[in-house]
């Protein structure tokens, strides 16, 4: 199925058919991709290695170009069930708690964190971020903005 989306050489350098760029959306070949069960099938299928992300179905492995990260967070909502946790929604229509240890921001002042049990990269889009950023403190004498969170401070 993969050998479908094959890989493009070019003077030595692996060009892939398959594209995700910044804002989420999917491509193959220059067109984006709609169908939501290929879009289902790509995103249980995807991993992410020092080479970057890739497909693997049926033994078969095709590394995507991706402008940034493939997830992204488009929602954040506090909630109260026994503890305190952050509920994220995902561009790939999933929900799971934020895991404030993985937050950092990045250069240019770009909020990350990590999903799907800490295996991907996801940029929070800004009305998540500020979803979030709502329940910050600040610490004057650190000068450190944090959520308090089960008692426990995480830093901003």
């Amino acid at each position: 199925m993969l050998k479908d989306f094959g890989l493009k050489k070019e003077e030595g350098v692996r060009r892939s058919a398959i594209r995700v760029d910044r804002d989420g959306t999917w491509y193959f070949q220059g067109a984006e991709i709609i169908r939501k069960d290929i879009l289902s099938l790509f995103y249980d299928s995807l991993h992410l290695d020092a080479d970057g992300y890739y497909l693997e179905i049926r033994g078969e492995r095709e590394y995507l170009e991706v402008e940034d990260t493939v997830f992204l967070v488009q929602g954040a909502e506090l909630v109260r069930d026994g503890e305190e946790a952050f509920l994220i929604r995902l561009n790939d229509g999933t929900q799971e708690r934020l895991d404030l240890n993985t937050f950092r921001i990045a250069e240019g002042n770009v909020p990350y964190c990590l999903v799907k049990g800490g295996r991907f990269p996801a940029r929070f889009l800004r009305l998540p971020f500020y979803q979030v950023a709502q329940h910050a403190e600040h610490d004057e004498e650190a000068d450190e903005y944090f959520v308090l969170l089960n008692g426990r401070r995480f830093l901003l």
